[in-house]
């Protein structure tokens, strides 16, 4: 298996798992994910967002699938969900609160693709989707989406 792709399959699962030690620790300081956000944002951020879908959504998954790349790039899809168990409260400006619902939660298979260096993850992109992202998960709770 290619190095990229082994430490994304790595980085998601500690996510899902509830690492986020583990997970940042993948993650080079200048790390940029984007695609899914009006700008890019940082490790810290990116894993704050994932912290609040946890809280709400303790069985939260991408459901990663491979889908090639190189040495040094992955490649692949996330569809991601969860049970709405628990209270979402993103750190995200304008984003309301929403108490858990129960629904189940299932965005669209966006395309994903990430780049390593030095064993750690320095970039993480994914397909901007209108029904995808934070915004998908929100609409499916019930709750308004904010303007951007």
């Amino acid at each position: 298996m290619d190095n990229a792709q082994a430490i994304t399959k790595q980085v998601l699962q500690a996510i899902e798992n509830q690492d986020f030690t583990a997970a940042r620790a993948l993650l080079s300081d200048d790390f940029k994910f984007s695609g899914a956000v009006p700008v890019p944002i940082g490790p810290d951020e990116w894993l704050g967002v994932h912290k609040a879908l946890a809280a709400a959504m303790p069985d939260f998954s991408f459901h990663y699938q491979p889908k090639g790349g190189d040495e040094n790039n992955a490649k692949g899809t996330v569809q991601v969900g969860g049970t709405h168990n628990g209270t979402l409260s993103l750190p995200i400006p304008g984003t309301p609160t929403i108490p858990a619902t129960g629904k189940k939660i299932l965005n669209p298979v966006e395309h994903v693709s990430a780049k390593e260096e030095n064993g750690k993850l320095t970039e993480y992109v994914v397909e901007h989707l209108a029904d995808g992202g934070v915004v998908g998960i929100i609409s499916q709770m019930g709750a308004a989406v904010p303007a951007h």
